[in-house]
């Protein structure tokens, strides 16, 4: 799987990007077929964080912002997972008709 991080507007700090890729990690665990992960951070206003994933010919993307990094990488992973679920049953339903 290939996993890419963008900071905008500052250097993510190694600790930050040993976050983001164990939470990448999951993602293919959520759908086997994860082909890529991008991470786009942010640092104007709030703490920006969004997810954008690749299974097959879909592109799932999630975004959440807040004070502080970790609570906006959690919402935004909580999302996103939320999103692979989804995605994972509506193709074993079809698969089944």
């Amino acid at each position: 799987m290939k996993f890419t991080i963008t900071a905008r507007h500052f250097k993510a700090w190694s600790e930050l990007q040993d976050t983001l890729e164990h939470k990448a990690e999951q993602f293919s665990k959520a759908h086997p077929q994860v082909t890529s992960t991008e991470v786009v951070l942010s640092e104007e206003h709030d703490k920006e964080v969004e997810f954008i994933v690749h299974v097959n010919n879909h592109v799932l993307s999630s975004k959440d912002s807040g004070y502080d990094f970790d609570k906006a990488i959690h919402a935004a992973t909580d999302k996103m997972m939320a999103q692979l679920r989804k995605l994972r049953e509506k193709q074993s339903d079809y698969r089944r008709m």
